[in-house]
């Protein structure tokens, strides 16, 4: 048996043991009719929001900053249940059912239900967490429209290589979500202050390590299936699916801001004046993306020239 086969089944054997979706009976209630009128109730720490630490949003009110970063909470989660569904249960389904033209081992294409199951649970406590946000500030608006451009940009990775790639960069997309979510949801726990969401997001995260674990192997198994030209788009993919889901998604903030009385331009502003450091976001990315680097500098991804290049030019090697 191929040893990242063998090493993965080892690390699996707890998945069914700590997955949320076969042991958990929590409701994921945030309890939220109890703290209508609770002063104290922060979604999470003002740093976070770093939009918050312009000089010109100094003279908000409390509650306005807890508006602004509750509705950045639920731009995530509404985020996450599009993502879950859509996007990672397709790859998901297509595996289990031997939809593409690779050589998947039986155990990969058995879990890939699992991860189908587990991102359904997912996508279910997320809509529930955001029906729960929009219910506390009688949100009636649908903000569907300031998550457009992320997947807008999302779907067109890998476009100009035309409809009969398009899995590559389906899969490029679900493999770099899926092996820095953990990472992605620890740094939003990292920010939040409000004990019923951390719960909530810690039982997340742990079933992620195991999808991360599932899909580097995954990766691992196929990348040597792929002729070089595959590979070449595969490895595309990769890099700006990386970028993207390592910038920061600023555009809520044009709902939220503009519900406490600024303009577009100004909101324009303070995104750019806070966000658009070029070099900062780069860096946050190579840390972030460390160990994802590693595993396809492993899976010697850089040896096709072409695909090295693409990582070289994005500053990423």
């Amino acid at each position: 048996m191929n040893k990242d086969l063998q090493f993965y089944i080892k690390t699996k054997k707890d998945w069914d043991k700590f997955a949320s979706v076969r042991n958990s009976n929590k409701s994921y209630d945030l309890g939220l009719e109890n703290d209508i009128t609770n002063s104290n109730l922060n979604w999470n720490l003002p740093s976070y929001t770093k939009i918050l630490e312009h000089k010109d949003l100094q003279s908000i009110t409390d509650e306005q900053k807890r508006f602004v970063m509750g509705t950045q909470l639920l731009e995530f989660v509404e985020k996450t249940t599009i993502l879950e569904v859509d996007y990672v249960n397709k790859v998901a389904n297509n595996i289990a059912l031997g939809k593409y033209n690779l050589e998947i081992p039986e155990i990969l294409k058995l879990d890939a239900l699992k991860i189908y199951t587990d991102e359904g649970f997912h996508a279910h406590f997320s809509k529930e967490m955001s029906d729960q946000i929009k219910s506390y500030y009688k949100i009636s608006d649908d903000i569907t429209p300031y998550l457009k451009n992320f997947f807008v940009k999302l779907n067109d990775i890998g476009s100009k290589f035309g409809p009969k790639n398009t899995y590559l960069s389906e899969l490029a997309s679900t493999i770099v979500s899926e092996t820095l979510i953990v990472q992605d949801i620890s740094n939003e726990m990292k920010g939040i202050v409000y004990e019923p969401i951390k719960e909530m997001f810690r039982d997340h995260m742990v079933d992620e390590a195991y999808h991360a674990n599932y899909f580097s192997t995954f990766f691992k198994i196929i990348w040597p299936q792929l002729p070089n030209e595959k590979k070449e788009i595969l490895g595309f993919n990769l890099c700006e699916a990386l970028i993207l889901l390592n910038k920061p998604r600023v555009d809520i903030f044009y709902y939220s801001l503009s519900k406490i009385g600024f303009d577009r331009n100004q909101i324009s502003k303070y995104i750019n004046e806070i966000y658009n450091d070029e070099d900062a976001q780069i860096k946050n990315i190579k840390k972030r993306s460390s160990n994802f680097l590693k595993l396809l500098n492993n899976c010697k991804v850089f040896d096709i020239r072409p695909v090295k290049e693409k990582f070289v030019e994005n500053n990423l090697l």
